[in-house]
């Protein structure tokens, strides 16, 4: 496994973009805390419920249950932006990214590296080409004013730091907590405080056996099925296994852990190690980022099973599912009272691109 302590990240292994900076997690790890996220509000006329507490490890993939909407922008002088004109501008957040969307414009800031705190997230603001057409637009014109677009807000296209605060809910009504609005601030470090007001997606009721990050955290977890699906020209069902992941010099590996920052999963086909940020919705949602690994030589044979695993792996979208592995009856010989008990699963992983990988659930090994 991974020594992540020791390990010096100095390569992306990207199939979409490059390499943006390298950092050492060691020191990176030490700098983060594990403090919990209590701000002090905006003052507003509004009555200010209890404030909502997350673990700063999990604000990213808490925010990633919610659809956000740009409702209020101050600058570095603490005086209110007006964006009354605007067309309203959403956010979505991912493991390694942000998109910002307004109307038929996209950006997107990519986070390949980790900077030292209170800005850890470095990235520029770049747009995404895009076909999208304003329906409701009945000249067909979906170019946004530029005194009124993303980039007077973000500076685009030039390195900036920025951080997530999770602010206190506002109740304005008498509303439940849980079900009322919540607030993310996007804080730019010299520049604008944009803030987000945040409702639940509607996600659907998982199937199978309960997962948490404790649970994934807890094993180690080895690549046991992994089978590509298709239809053929009659419509009917066919199913190939993914001949990369079957070498038995080979075999394939999963772990994830907990940082003060995020949720990290790494893979493996025994040679280098990898660490990319995920996330895990309520709904069973596996959404996995960009992957950083060592860069040692596996020959010929490991580097293209290698690539295949990154390539499947990185900004990934999948859904999981969990169940208990059949019992089996085990001779009493094989039996030992030093041996550690615990459940033996099955893991399904459902990939958006149209592979299904079935992991299993091994002790990890002691440190």
């Amino acid at each position: 496994m991974l020594d992540h302590s020791a390990l010096y990240v100095c390569s992306v292994v990207s199939f979409s973009i490059g390499l943006i900076g390298c950092q050492s997690t060691s020191v990176a790890k030490a700098q983060l805390t594990a403090a919990i996220i209590n701000t002090t509000p905006i003052q507003n006329n509004s009555k200010i419920t209890d404030e909502t507490t997350v673990k700063k490890s999990q604000v990213m993939q808490w925010s990633a249950h919610y659809d956000w909407q740009l409702t209020q922008v101050i600058n570095q002088n603490g005086d209110t932006i007006n964006i009354a004109d605007f067309v309203p501008i959403t956010l979505q957040v991912e493991p390694s990214s942000i998109s910002l969307y307004q109307s038929c414009d996209q950006y997107r800031m990519d986070f390949h590296s980790m900077s030292a705190p209170p800005y850890p997230y470095y990235s520029h603001l770049g747009k995404v080409p895009t076909t999208c057409n304003d329906d409701n637009n009945p000249n067909n014109n979906t170019a946004i004013k530029d005194v009124n677009n993303i980039q007077t807000l973000i500076a685009k296209n030039i390195p900036i730091r920025l951080n997530f605060e999770l602010l206190p809910i506002l109740k304005t009504m008498p509303i439940d907590t849980q079900s009322a609005p919540k607030r993310l601030a996007l804080n730019i470090e010299d520049g604008n405080r944009l803030i987000f007001t945040g409702l639940a997606k509607s996600l659907s009721a998982p199937t199978g056996l309960a997962i948490t990050n404790e649970l994934l955290e807890q094993y180690d977890w080895q690549l046991v099925s992994a089978v590509n699906n298709y239809r053929d020209d009659k419509g009917q069902l066919i199913r190939k296994p993914l001949g990369n992941f079957y070498h038995p010099d080979h075999p394939i590996s999963a772990s994830f852990e907990s940082w003060p920052d995020s949720h990290y999963a790494s893979f493996s086909s025994g040679c280098n190690g990898s660490r990319a940020p995920y996330f895990l919705l309520s709904d069973n949602s596996f959404k996995v980022g960009i992957i950083v690994s060592t860069v040692m030589g596996c020959g010929e044979t490991g580097n293209r099973i290698e690539t295949a695993l990154f390539k499947l792996m990185q900004d990934s979208s999948s859904n999981l599912t969990l169940n208990l592995q059949a019992k089996k009856l085990e001779s009493k010989k094989l039996e030992s009272k030093n041996q550690t008990e615990f459940p033996r699963y099955n893991l399904l992983q459902t990939m958006e691109s149209g592979e299904t990988l079935i992991w299993q659930n091994e002790e990890k090994p002691q440190r």
